[in-house]
């Protein structure tokens, strides 16, 4: 079946998201200002539904980590096999690459 087929972050990422994501603040009392309940720091930097078969591409997600840094999703290929598979790689502020995927497993998980 052809389909967009979203890889995502290669493992080693993921867990380093897992451990060091922050938590910020979600739901505020609106009468004594405090923090009821918090959520994980992440939003949608960008939408690359135009790399996807049908315009189904990812949501590219930015991290806040518990250190101040901010961490981003970045699309780092997208081979075709029945459809593209769109690995992401995670980058800082300054475009370093910190995790991404080795040709040796890309071309395992096609």
């Amino acid at each position: 079946m052809r389909c967009t087929h979203i890889i995502g972050l290669p493992p080693d990422a993921t867990d380093f998201i897992s451990e060091n994501i922050s938590l910020v603040p979600d739901v505020v009392c609106p009468n004594c200002g405090k923090v009821c309940t918090k959520r994980w720091g992440h939003h949608t930097w960008l939408d690359r539904s135009d790399v996807g078969m049908f315009d189904d591409g990812p949501e590219l997600q930015e991290y806040m980590l518990k250190d101040g840094r901010v961490v981003r999703e970045h699309i780092q290929a997208a081979p075709w096999s029945s459809g593209p598979c769109i690995f992401l790689k995670l980058i800082d502020e300054d475009m370093n690459i910190l995790f991404e995927w080795s040709e040796d497993d890309m071309e395992k998980m096609l």
